[in-house]
């Protein structure tokens, strides 16, 4: 997992110091399956003296006065060990007494749920704003839980969870917590009906697959423009965060919703595509699609590309955005509806 990972991934933020010319500093924590936290990090120029790391459950206020962890900065990496892994911690990392950067895990690894991660962190074109961590996250379904999974998403504090699910996909009938806020805006996917029968009955191949996916891709930016409105609504209320968007894998409606969400907070294309294909590293595809194994091996092979993240199927989206208006900016505004002024509000709560 971690193989190709820290190649890209790595936030690159420039911080203010005490000199004139601050360091590029690039750092990345990962969570593993023990709810450790693995934290890479580079500098450009080379940074002098020690790294403190300090910890906090809020990643709004992270006090420094006693380091969780000390490490020369020239060592790169360093493993945090939690006590609790059902808490979310958040990171400030101080470089030779003069650096900051803030940082968390992308990845939160609860029980009986796939590709939950946090979209915190990302740069916007905004000069020294990224992406607040803890605020918005994007996942896989959310559903029939076990207590231990319900404590952990109490403990991250989620108030709002936002499923883009239709009713015949869920079995959701109620709050996954007690308290929180639970917002269907479904997306219906049973255009793809016909190709996963055809799968079941080993008549097609990841090619057919592909070629549907697109056209679905497409479909989802030409066709959902209320069903957006409404999501960004929601996003636009300070009392409904931290918030959870989440459809079946996490890969195609919330991978588009994703999309538009982090365009309309200034974050580039490049990063954009990297979080999409996050999915093919959070989501056990093997694990979801354990009855393909007595199909065909065409069938193996499209349902893998079923559930895979492609930079064709995003690709695909932009493109029908491009033919619809240009460019995203305008998508949002004029499809979507949403004013400058909506979208200062989204990035006066989503930035920092």
């Amino acid at each position: 997992m971690y193989k190709n990972l820290f190649n890209w991934l790595a936030l690159i933020i420039l911080f203010p110091s005490c000199s004139k010319t601050a360091p590029t500093i690039s750092a990345v924590c990962e969570e593993n399956y023990v709810g450790n936290c693995i934290i890479k990090w580079e500098t450009s120029p080379t940074i002098p003296g020690q790294v403190r790391v300090f910890s906090s459950l809020n990643p709004d206020f992270i006090p420094e006065v006693t380091p969780i962890a000390t490490s020369p900065v020239s060592e790169g990496r360093m493993t945090i060990v939690t006590n609790n892994p059902t808490q979310r911690y958040y990171y400030s990392m101080v470089f030779d007494n003069k650096h900051r950067v803030k940082i968390a895990s992308r990845n939160v690894n609860i029980p009986g749920i796939q590709n939950f991660r946090d979209l915190g962190g990302y740069k916007s074109s905004e000069e020294g704003k990224s992406l607040r961590w803890g605020m918005l996250y994007r996942s896989s379904y959310i559903e029939n839980l076990q207590k231990s999974s319900i404590k952990e998403l109490q403990n991250i504090g989620i108030k709002t969870f936002i499923d883009l699910r239709t009713d015949r996909e869920s079995n959701n009938k109620g709050n996954t917590l007690a308290g929180a806020r639970l917002v269907h805006i479904p997306m219906d996917m049973t255009m793809l009906d016909p190709l996963l029968n055809d799968i079941q009955r080993g008549i097609v191949d990841g090619k057919r697959v592909d070629e549907m996916v697109k056209v679905f891709m497409r479909e989802l930016v030409a066709k959902y423009h209320v069903e957006y409105k409404q999501l960004f609504e929601i996003l636009l209320d300070r009392d409904n965060y931290p918030a959870v968007v989440y459809c079946s894998s996490g890969n195609v409606r919330t991978g588009v919703a994703s999309a538009l969400i982090l365009k309309a907070l200034g974050v580039d294309d490049n990063t954009v595509m990297q979080d999409y294909r996050l999915s093919n590293d959070y989501y056990n595809i093997p694990k979801a699609s354990f009855y393909a194994y007595k199909l065909p091996a065409n069938s193996q092979e499209a349902v893998t590309s079923l559930y895979t993240a492609k930079e064709k199927f995003l690709n695909a989206a932009r493109a029908e955005i491009k033919k619809i208006s240009g460019d995203t900016p305008t998508y949002l505004r004029e499809q979507i509806g949403l004013s400058e002024d909506e979208i200062k509000k989204l990035r006066s709560i989503l930035l920092d």
